[in-house]
């Protein structure tokens, strides 16, 4: 049904929720690609910059590799042996899923949100609310803050 699913974690609340639902969409589905992807957000200065102790690059380099590292712990704790492609961008985190998507052909975004509301909202905005009103492509959200939900046809969570 899918045949490039795409899946981007941010590290606040590093969850295996999203990645095994549309794992469990791909299901065993022959030519199906499962995309977790992260994005180094660049809107913000590195504050070691401002004491000289870590160039820019080197910082962006850390992140980038920070990134990757935890989605390939993540992918071997959720994968079991699966294909899943781990791919980590700079940029704004919103514009930049939206353009990895639209680039990679993907055809489905899951994605997680935390539910917030009011003032939090309103003050830092949703990533996931401005994929959904930019994208081309069904977004299937995951809510974190339940982490009792139930979805029809997935695997138990535990």
């Amino acid at each position: 049904m899918f045949a490039r699913i795409l899946v981007p974690v941010d590290f606040t609340d590093l969850t295996p929720r999203p990645l095994r639902l549309a794992l469990g969409l791909a299901g065993t589905a022959v030519g199906t690609r499962v995309t977790l992807l992260s994005v180094v957000d660049d809107s913000f200065p590195n504050p070691d910059i401002l004491s000289f102790q870590l160039p820019w690059a080197d910082y962006h380099r850390h992140l980038r590799d920070e990134a990757r590292s935890r989605m390939e712990r993540l992918k071997a704790e959720v994968g079991g042996g699966r294909e899943v492609e781990v791919c980590v961008v700079r940029g704004h985190p919103a514009r930049a899923i939206v353009s990895f998507a639209e680039e990679e052909g993907c055809d489905l975004i899951v994605m997680a949100t935390h539910g917030t509301r009011g003032l939090q909202h309103a003050l830092l905005g949703s990533v996931t609310d401005k994929v959904i009103r930019q994208v081309n492509c069904p977004v299937l959200v995951v809510r974190l803050h339940d982490p009792e939900a139930t979805f029809p046809g997935a695997q138990p969570l535990g």
